[in-house]
């Protein structure tokens, strides 16, 4: 199955539809099963996750969580996840304050697929508050993987592989790791200069392990198209068997 993973920047940069219809356009072309959108906007009665669903064929859902906030305040970001498949069941996990994990359920034959979607807190001082929304995580995926059935969990983690709270989940989960994998980058011109996590790769897909397992994740980072891109993040689309 394909995995997508996105923050696609709410309506930020003042040309939010030009960028909306390069972001339909550019799921469209990698064809992902499952999509985690982080800052996905509603406003005006619209969601952005239900306008990509019916522009894309896909079922939407899409819960508020803390996110940087809009210049609109009639404006509400949070996490979207798109998906071909039927939802079977979806809910919120709240991990710390206002911050949650986003579930959604699928059917695969006689297995379920648990997919998370997450955007933990982005400030370079909340690394205490990053550690416990992953504790929490952590807690969650074993939760949900008990049974057997596969867990994908996919966001904007917002700190490099090296941190703790990103060490702390791949104790458990299998990082579908692309490379080069830089997801936040300088040579992106919506990025404000002299951020903390600059030219990193704070974007992931992580996958549980099958009976001892590594899956064979092939990763690519897609939407870095210049002039300008559709986002100040870069996309990670990931291929994993999770029927093996």
């Amino acid at each position: 199955m394909r995995f997508m993973t996105w923050n696609v920047w709410g309506r930020f940069g003042g040309n939010w539809q030009w960028r909306q219809r390069r972001i339909a356009r550019t799921i469209r072309a990698n064809r992902p099963d499952l999509v985690a959108l982080q800052e996905s906007w509603v406003a005006g009665g619209l969601r952005q996750s239900e306008v990509l669903g019916a522009e894309l064929g896909m079922s939407s859902i899409f819960a508020p969580s803390r996110m940087p906030q809009d210049p609109d305040p009639s404006v509400q970001l949070g996490l979207a996840i798109l998906s071909r498949y039927p939802f079977v069941a979806y809910e919120r996990h709240h991990l710390t304050d206002e911050t949650i994990a986003l579930r959604a359920e699928i059917r695969l034959g006689e297995r379920g697929l648990h997919f998370l979607n997450t955007c933990l807190d982005w400030e370079e001082d909340r690394e205490r508050e990053r550690l416990n929304e992953a504790e929490a995580l952590v807690e969650l995926v074993a939760e949900l993987s008990a049974s057997g059935d596969p867990v994908v969990l996919a966001g904007d983690l917002n700190a490099p592989p090296d941190r703790p709270e990103i060490k702390r989940l791949l104790s458990v989960l299998h990082d579908c790791r692309p490379d080069p994998g830089i997801t936040y980058s300088s040579k992106n011109p919506y990025l404000g200069k002299g951020e903390w996590i600059e030219d990193e790769r704070i974007d992931y897909v992580l996958a549980t392990l099958d009976a001892g397992r590594q899956p064979r994740c092939r990763a690519r980072i897609v939407g870095t198209e210049p002039d300008p891109p559709p986002s100040d993040h870069y996309a990670v689309v990931t291929d994993i068997p999770v029927l093996n």
